[in-house]
């Protein structure tokens, strides 16, 4: 018998409610929700439908981590840049006019 080759399973689209109620959390909050459904998919607290609901949730929290975190670095990048650029100017105070 020869197998059939398996079908790319597609993601499901994503759903504008969550995305924008995910987008609201803050880092700490979407890390917490995160953590807790990896706690629940690991012990198999949930049937299927469940763990394919919570699989998406997780999937915008992870997003979500990544967007603040993103934002965080470009920000310490801009002061590290900012600090350099001052940093590297001559002093004016010591000119004598």
């Amino acid at each position: 018998m020869s197998k059939q080759p398996r079908k790319s399973v597609s993601k499901p689209p994503a759903d504008p409610a969550l995305d924008a109620e995910v987008a609201a959390m803050s880092y700490e909050e979407a890390i917490e929700e995160l953590e807790a459904i990896i706690d629940r998919m690991e012990k198999g607290e949930t049937v299927l439908e469940d763990s394919l609901r919570e699989y998406a949730r997780g999937d915008a929290l992870v997003r979500r981590c990544r967007q603040v975190l993103d934002s965080a670095e470009q920000r310490i990048e801009a002061i590290s840049g900012q600090q350099l650029d001052a940093d590297a100017k001559p002093a004016q105070a010591d000119a004598p006019f």
